[in-house]
Formats: structure tokens, sequence, C-alpha cells
């Protein structure tokens, strides 16, 4: 049995009183649960779950479900249907439109059994387990709230349902084709149960490179963990978490893990992991626009890694064209034509998300670079940018030797305020690919550029 666990410190209050008591009224003898007629929720799960995957949802209290040695409550049927609406559309129908039914009915779970509570013991709450590959159980529904972006996508060291869906399905997968024995050896500091422990905090697992506190415990783990975080969480989380790393061994695990996965689901199963990936991001936006996150935060999360901005990509901005193009002139006439291509990146995501450098090349190879600091403002969606003090490679030398030169772009890109945005309606599918920098004076583009994942 696989199993997720959270490790929680609970205090206990014991409160007395004085209170009357009198005998209850029941027959015991009349409840039984293996007699009941089904109603429009048992319904609407046969139509949605039975029938068409031959999946059976447990909802009715059945203590032997769970594990009887940990403390566990039943679910609020109100709660049932919404959760399910969300297993369906984050979890069955990705894989589905990626893979067929053929490939997916024989290893999907039968069962899906749902509590109210975690499974709670000493110090530690079970967030969901898989048993065998045939049941999953899914826990703390009656805390489920598909309008709470923290009850649908939780965090990494607090997961929620569908964090658990994908982590305990992986384990199903990995049942029928195990882990790589490679992926073991790109981290060795496994620690089993001792990673609930306070040696083991989220900044030490991420420094030796684990997705979280829970990776440590095996392998196994280790793998549920970065496919379920990639899937649900998000590149855009995972890629935050990644370049935060202080450690670049660190950076280097988290990478090589990440292509592992992609690699297995391929070379597995013969799934394109970034499709799928895209496809329960759609169906998490869909289902529950409130996880939808604006590009600011995750720039200023450190998502990105930067922008290659094009003066001729399709719809560009006008006004920076403008720009370009007067530097240009002034560039030429200096001997240095530049190319339409510019980069603007981050210099550390690790230490701050405000330092970037611009990084301009001409045709002879020769680079000229600014440094650029940028406010931003997560409430009001901006970022302004300003000119920073240079820095010591030559490029910055050279840089600063043309500066007089570069002031038509340079002042179009530090005497703006700028709102992101995406820019998909002014170029199609560009979304998650491409940023838009929009000027808040008029609210038109000011330019867009493709966004540096890595």
């Amino acid at each position: 049995m696989k199993k997720i666990f959270l490790c929680l410190t609970l205090l206990t209050t014991v409160l007395v009183s004085c209170k009357k008591e009198k005998a209850l009224n029941v027959d015991i003898t009349k409840s039984n649960l293996d007699t009941y007629a089904k109603g429009e929720l048992d319904k609407w799960l046969d139509v949605n779950f039975l029938n068409p995957y031959n999946i059976e949802v447990l909802y009715r209290f059945d203590r032997y479900q769970a594990s009887i040695d940990k403390e566990v409550s039943p679910v609020l049927e109100e709660n049932v249907q919404p959760i399910m609406e969300g297993v369906s559309a984050v979890f069955i129908k990705p894989y589905l439109d990626i893979t067929n039914k053929a490939f997916l009915l024989p290893i999907l779970p039968k069962e899906i059994a749902l509590f109210g509570t975690g499974e709670y013991s000493d110090e530690q709450i079970t967030l969901g387990t898989a048993d065998a590959g045939r049941q999953i159980n899914l826990y703390e529904v009656n805390q489920y709230d598909r309008n709470s972006r923290f009850s649908v996508l939780g965090t990494l060291d607090r997961p929620a349902a569908f964090h658990t869906m994908h982590h305990e399905f992986t384990h199903i997968l990995n049942q029928n084709i195990p882990v790589p024995p490679a992926f073991e050896a790109i981290s060795s500091n496994y620690i089993g149960s001792a990673w609930v422990g306070a040696g083991n905090p989220a900044s030490l697992a991420k420094s030796l490179g684990f997705i979280t506190r829970y990776s440590r415990n095996n392998k196994d783990e280790d793998f549920a963990e970065m496919t379920s975080t990639l899937l649900v969480e998000g590149q855009d989380v995972f890629d935050a978490y990644v370049s935060t790393a202080t450690d670049p061994t660190a950076i280097t695990k988290l990478r090589k893990k990440e292509q592992m996965v992609v690699d297995y689901f391929k070379s597995a199963f013969g799934i394109d992991f970034r499709a799928l990936q895209a496809k329960v991001k759609l169906a998490m936006e869909t289902y529950a626009p409130v996880v939808i996150t604006p590009p600011i935060s995750n720039y200023n999360a450190g998502s990105y890694g930067g922008f290659f901005i094009d003066k001729t990509a399709t719809n560009q901005g006008a006004a920076y064209v403008t720009a370009f193009n007067s530097t240009n002139i002034l560039t030429t006439a200096g001997g240095y034509p530049i190319q339409n291509i510019v980069e603007l990146s981050f210099v550390n995501r690790a230490a701050n998300r405000t330092d970037m450098v611009l990084k301009v090349k001409t045709n002879t190879a020769v680079e000229f670079w600014y440094n650029l600091r940028g406010t931003i403002s997560v409430s009001g969606n901006t970022v302004k940018y300003a000119l920073g003090t240079p820095g010591t490679a030559t490029q910055y030398s050279n840089g600063t030797a043309f500066q007089t030169r570069f002031k038509p772009l340079l002042d179009y890109l530090t005497t703006k305020t700028f709102a992101l945005n995406w820019v998909d309606t002014i170029v199609p599918n560009s979304k998650d690919v491409s940023l838009g920098f929009f000027d808040t004076a008029n609210n038109q583009l000011g330019f867009y550029g493709t966004i540096i994942r890595n």
C-alpha cells in the first residue's frame, strides 16, 4: 500500500463538565449499510463512473475501508459529487484525451473510497492511499471547496485531492512498469519514515534535490511526487521551485528527475507527458478557475527565466519596434548593427526576481549588456524597470561605451510602467508561451516576448 502522510502537531484539550444524560431510543438492528435504496447521487455516480469506467465510488461510511488503527470520519454527502466531478475532469479525462479506454480501463482503480477527514494517528495524517492498484482512498473531503485555491490546489507540502489522485495513480503505473533504477541514483538521501521528523525541513529537502519533504521517503514516493507536482501544481510552480534553489547541484538533480519522468511516460506507456500536463492544466483551470495564477505572480515567484523579444514577431508592439529601430540606426552608424531578437533575463532568480539583464547581440558576435532593476507590484499587476549599475564583464563595458546609442531602447524600457498579461488574443495559441507587457499609460501592447523556461 502506497501512502501520503502529513505530519502535524496535534494539541488536545480535555474539557470536563457536568451534564444530564438520558438513554437513546435507537434500534441498531435496523441500521444496515448493506441494504439501501439508491438515491440520485448513487445514480449520478453510476452514470459517470461505474458504467463507463467500472469504478465504484464508496462514500457510505465503512470503517474497514480505512486503517482500523487510525481515526477517520465519514464524508458529507453534499461534497461527494463536487469532488468526483473534479476527479473526472482533472484525472480521468486528461488521460483519456491522451490515450484511450483500451489503455486506461484495465489500470484504473476499481474503487475510490471517500472519507471526511484524514486518517489521524499520533502526529501523522494520511491524505491518500492506493491499495494493490485496485482502490484509492481520498481523505479530507469534508473540507473540499472547488472555489478555494487551497482546497483545490493545496501546497507542495500540504497537497490537495487531485495531487493525491495523480500521486496514487502514478504508483499504479509503477506497479505495472517499475520506476527506472537510474532514478534512485539521482538522489541517495532517502530516509524512510524519518521524513516526517524535524530533521527533514522543507529547506533541507529542497537543497538535496527533492520536490517535497515526503519525496525523501523512498524512490517510489519521490517519483510519484515529481509526477503529481508537474501535473497538478504545474510547470510554473515546479520551475519557480527549481529556479529558487540556492544549490546548483539541487537544480541539476531536480531537472534530471523531471526529464526521467517525461522519458518514463513515453518509453513505458507511449504517453506524451507534456501533452498530458497541458491537458491537466486546462482541466484544472476550466473546472476550478480559482487556480489560475496571474502571470505577474509567476514572474515574481521565479517561474520564468526571462524573455526573448523579437522585433519582427507577428503583431509586435509598435512603440517597442520604433524604439528598437531608432536604436539600430544609431548602433549601425557606430559600426554595430544589432540583431532583431534581444534577451531580457533574470540575473539570479534564487537571489531575487528584480535584477534583470538586457542582452543585445550584433552579427559579429559583439554583445551589449545593461542591468535593469524591476519594481514589481503583484497586487497592481505591474513592473517598472530602472537602469542599474553595470557589471564587470566585457559585455557591460561594451554597453557603457554604446549607452548613448542605445538611449531610445533603454528610455522606452525604463520610462514606462508595464502590466503583464497573455497575448493570445493578439497572437493566437501563444498563452503560456509568450508574455505581453502592456503600457499602463494607454493600455496598449508595449512588447511581448517568448518565455525562457529554464
